[in-house]
């Protein structure tokens, strides 16, 4: 069994595809940005495939038992969403997405403390009731398959709200290309 090695290719693809529907379905783009889908899916492959199993299975079973009551569960939620997500995950999104397609980590935090709340109002309201189901009745060595089910509407959500200034940048650049080639 090579649970991390197909955590990580379960999660890479579904970061892949899940950027694919934002750029063509969401942001309704003419032609794929795959320097930015592949960024995208390689953090969604090693985080959410690999980091989470960490943060779920282990710290959170280790911090708050492996019980399957409602207690348990509550307290793995209001970790979840106050701590682990706004803390730890998105911060290193936005420095590891700054770095690849962009200026650096620092400037990427920078743009996730503008941000934040843009990403977690949807986390939120999405994921506060599927972990507190989740961490209640999935045993663990099911819980990030369960998650990476449920993440794939999440990472459009989060591809969309994150990557806004790095379109408008984007379409600015072009748009500057453009009209330089034409003025010459």
């Amino acid at each position: 069994a090579w649970p991390l090695p197909v955590a990580f290719a379960t999660c890479w693809v579904k970061g892949c595809a899940s950027d694919l529907v934002t750029q063509k379905a969401v942001e309704q783009k003419p032609s794929v940005d795959w320097r930015r889908n592949l960024a995208f899916a390689t953090f969604s492959g090693a985080y959410l495939g690999c980091g989470q199993h960490y943060i779920y299975n282990v710290l959170f079973t280790r911090w708050f038992g492996s019980a399957l009551d409602m207690r348990t569960a509550v307290k793995k939620v209001v970790c979840d969403a106050l701590w682990h997500v706004p803390m730890v995950y998105l911060p290193l999104y936005y420095m590891f997405e700054y770095t690849l397609l962009r200026d650096g980590p620092i400037n990427g935090l920078r743009c996730y403390s503008e941000e934040w709340l843009d990403c977690m109002k949807p986390y939120w309201s999405m994921f506060t009731p599927f972990h507190l189901v989740n961490f209640r009745f999935t045993p663990p060595e099911l819980r990030i398959g369960m998650i990476a089910c449920m993440s794939f509407c999440w990472l459009v959500v989060l591809s969309y709200t994150s990557h806004r200034s790095y379109e408008a940048e984007h379409c600015l650049e072009t748009t500057g290309a453009k009209n330089s080639a034409s003025s010459e």
